[in-house]
């Protein structure tokens, strides 16, 4: 059955004996009728909503909260990246962070990434931009151009009607339709929008790299007028890595499916559980702190240093004596003493595995966030 989610372009690439290939290129969004709302859509809506509302509560009142958020930033740009390539995991980038050791550019590069796409608008021009801060960081002002030449996927090029990206004549309009149907479309809900213009992006497969991790990058920037502050509490990612084999099947299926209902279902539900996960992770988070600072408190240990290097601790729960210092300005000396000190109170524990580079872990915290 021939999709309507999408039109299969023929294309001859060998004149001679009239060999040729297909081309895949999604329904213009702007077209309308997407998908038709039902019982259980409504309820998902409902309940991500809700699980939304609940975190942008606990957000407000938060002590601790953009310590929280600095760490779910890195833990989705580790799983973005775990979604499509061979790349450390969020532990490894915690180790490697804290003790200077190993190369964790690509990370870095992505935060950037994410925090500039706050300031963009949903466009190829930006999104070319964002790739090229993804890619390169903002060392230099390297756009990556939308792609000029087919892309065929594992290097295969088939005379079957099977999904090959968006022909590169065909993939600067595919974007501008998104754009169009972002900006011109008030009517229909966010997280649906979000979810439609997330599954367009991955079809047209703009870039030759970082198709996906784009395509992730554009979900905040959608919910961003919606959700506040409660997405970047999340880590969306994680729950698409977890259910990658679902995630990437409904992407492949989508075109075959005859409608989009089950990818949006599939989009919100994903909303809706990493919202309540994560909810409940920044209150055991929050818990871990008012505990460990009550001890401090009634043992006496109260100094400004110590609870300075503490709350470093609470970004950095993986660290070196070396990396401390260099991050809160006190000296290795002054370090070393307050590290003793939380140890003897249980909060920090030496990393026996890192037997010549010492590598100390607020280990309760670190137990909750993996």
């Amino acid at each position: 059955m021939l999709p309507y989610t999408g039109d299969y372009i023929e294309h001859i690439y060998n004149n001679k004996n009239n060999s040729k290939y297909y081309t895949f290129t999604p329904r213009p969004l702007i077209y309308g009728d997407m998908y038709k709302m039902d019982d259980e859509l409504s309820n998902l809506l409902i309940e991500a909503y809700r699980n939304i509302g609940f975190l942008e509560g606990l957000f407000k009142y938060a002590p601790n909260k953009y310590a929280f958020r600095e760490l779910m930033l890195l833990k989705e740009c580790a799983y973005s990246l775990m979604i499509d390539y061979d790349s450390p995991t969020f532990q490894d980038v915690l180790v490697n962070r804290g003790s200077g050791k190993g190369n964790i550019a690509r990370i870095i590069n992505l935060e950037l990434a994410y925090k500039a796409a706050v300031n963009r608008t949903i466009s190829a021009p930006d999104l070319s931009k964002l790739c090229g801060i993804a890619l390169h960081g903002n060392a230099v002002d390297k756009m990556v151009n939308v792609r000029d030449e087919q892309t065929f996927l594992l290097g295969i090029r088939t005379n079957l009607k099977a999904y090959t990206p968006t022909a590169p004549e065909a993939v600067l309009p595919a974007l501008a339709d998104i754009s169009a149907y972002l900006y011109n479309n008030q009517d229909t809900d966010p997280l649906v929008q979000a979810a439609l213009a997330h599954y367009q992006f991955e079809m047209i497969h703009p870039f030759e790299r970082y198709n996906g991790i784009v395509g992730r990058i554009i979900v905040p920037m959608i919910l961003y007028k919606t959700t506040k502050e409660a997405l970047s509490l999340m880590c969306l990612s994680e729950y698409l890595y977890h259910n990658k084999n679902e995630y990437f099947d409904l992407l492949r299926s989508t075109q075959y499916s005859g409608g989009y209902i089950r990818w949006i279902k599939f989009f919100v539900m994903a909303v809706r559980d990493a919202t309540k996960w994560y909810s409940e992770l920044l209150r055991q988070y929050e818990h871990i702190i008012i505990e460990d600072m009550n001890r401090l408190s009634s043992n006496g240990i109260y100094s400004k240093s110590v609870i300075a290097v503490y709350q470093y601790l609470h970004k950095f729960p993986v660290t070196s004596i070396a990396i401390a210092a260099e991050q809160t300005g006190f000296s290795y000396n002054t370090i070393s003493k307050i590290f003793c000190t939380l140890q003897d109170n249980r909060i920090l524990f030496l990393n026996s595995e890192n037997r010549r580079n010492r590598l100390f872990e607020y280990r309760r915290l670190i137990d909750t966030l993996l």
